[in-house]
């Protein structure tokens, strides 16, 4: 494909080249080569702070809503994983490094990752909370991240605590890596992976079908809305003018020209929408945090599954304004909404290393296991059978996971999927996956 920018019309979009080559903007590490672990920079305790006040492991404590994506600062292995509420940093991860240093993440509300499993840099690991001594919430809804170096640093002695922030790279989630598509031409028998030619550092991306050849992809970079589209001539991406740095993100076909875009930022639910006079971003007025996924249910405004505070929420808007209610379903981890047919979204979620399903009917809602043991980063679509199809990122390769009369079903696809991604049905009987790395 040919790498070209996109020359927007209307104003709408506006063109962007870097030095002749598309590239994403400059994101610098410093010595070590370590990442943020979530798209807040918003430090509540320090590592000063924490010595301070003799914390028996110092760290640095991340402000970010419960159910921030949580990823791994540097490639890795995952040495400890404890998925419990009862001690003081609650449910934790710990990675040792190639360069014998060792990362522990505390007080997170969910864990896609399993003991031994391989991770590459900028891989979600688990999702934020505030778990410990007991109570899912006592600590507060943030991050602890201590880092060790040194000796004693590898996760069986868990010597040489130092400040992260002095390790970390300034504001950027690791180094700029190709969009791939994945594909298949004969309904999922066998799969491919085609580079688009673009380079991208995304903290937030979704795909959605707007009804031409390509997916498009709504995507988040260096605090900016951007629109990513497929065309005759290849593949391009434009500017829409939008700040933006949500904590959660999802795009949703409305039935215009530009997908809408609903987002959490700043503990507010905002909706962005497309114009033939330019992008605007508009908020609910709904204060709201935690993890979000949006569908069209067939009216006017975008449907949004929400996970917040170990519970599962429909919010939705009407004429009257936006409103949201409990489905009284708990939840603890990772959420895709998909559109089946009927009044309400379905919802596929993984949570304790499981894959769930969930519904509403008249009677109410409902959550049922799939039975399949899994985690990774799932996104959900609709294929036109009876039960949602699921692509998953686990263990650095992509899965399909679709379900019949039989029981559910997990595919290897065969095509490595390190990185974020999102899913998308552009017909043909197997979903399209847009992905970085």
């Amino acid at each position: 494909m040919s790498r070209r920018a996109l020359l927007g019309g209307g104003g709408a979009l506006a063109a962007l080249a870097f030095g002749g080559a598309l590239a994403a903007p400059r994101a610098a590490l410093a010595a070590g080569g370590y990442i943020y672990p979530t798209s807040s920079r918003r430090v509540s305790d320090s590592f000063a702070d924490h010595v301070a006040r003799g914390s028996v492991n110092p760290g640095t404590d991340y402000v970010c809503p419960t159910g921030t994506r949580v990823v791994a600062v540097k490639e890795g292995t995952v040495v400890g994983v404890t998925n419990t509420i009862g001690g003081s940093g609650g449910r934790m991860v710990f990675i040792d490094h190639p360069d014998g240093s060792k990362t522990d993440y505390l007080h997170l509300s969910s864990i896609q990752v399993a003991l031994g499993a391989q991770v590459a840099q900028g891989q979600q690991i688990a999702l934020s909370g505030g778990s410990g001594n007991g109570s899912e919430t006592g600590y507060g809804a943030h991050l602890h991240l201590s880092l060790h170096v040194g000796a004693g640093a590898q996760h069986a002695t868990r010597g040489g605590s130092v400040d992260f922030e002095a390790y970390v790279g300034e504001g950027g989630s690791g180094a700029p890596g190709p969009l791939r598509q994945v594909y298949s031409t004969n309904a999922g028998a066998s799969w491919q992976s085609g580079d688009t030619g673009l380079l991208f550092n995304p903290s937030q991306l979704s795909a959605v079908n707007m009804g031409g050849s390509w997916p498009q992809l709504m995507m988040t970079q260096a605090g900016v809305l951007y629109q990513v589209y497929g065309t005759s001539s290849g593949w391009t991406f434009g500017n829409t003018g939008i700040a933006s740095n949500p904590t959660s993100m999802s795009a949703v076909n409305m039935g215009g020209s530009w997908p809408n875009v609903m987002s959490i930022e700043n503990s507010t639910l905002f909706q962005t929408v497309g114009t033939s006079s330019g992008w605007k971003k508009l908020s609910t007025g709904m204060m709201l945090t935690g993890q979000i996924s949006a569908v069209n249910m067939g009216g006017s405004w975008p449907t949004v599954m929400l996970a917040q505070g170990g519970v599962l929420y429909h919010v939705y808007g009407s004429t009257s304004g936006w409103n949201v209610a409990s489905t009284g379903i708990p939840i603890n981890g990772q959420i895709s909404a998909v559109n089946m047919g009927g009044t309400v979204p379905q919802v596929m979620a993984i949570e304790n290393g499981y894959l769930y399903q969930i519904w509403g009917d008249a009677s109410g809602w409902h959550k049922a296991s799939t039975g399949l043991n899994l985690i990774g980063q799932i996104s959900a679509v609709a294929t036109g059978t009876t039960w949602p199809t699921v692509m998953l990122d686990q263990g650095g390769a992509i899965y399909r996971v679709w379900a019949n009369t039989s029981g559910w079903h997990v595919q290897p696809t065969g095509i490595s999927g390190t990185g974020r991604f999102s899913a998308v049905y552009m017909s043909g009987g197997a979903p399209q996956v847009l992905k970085i790395g």
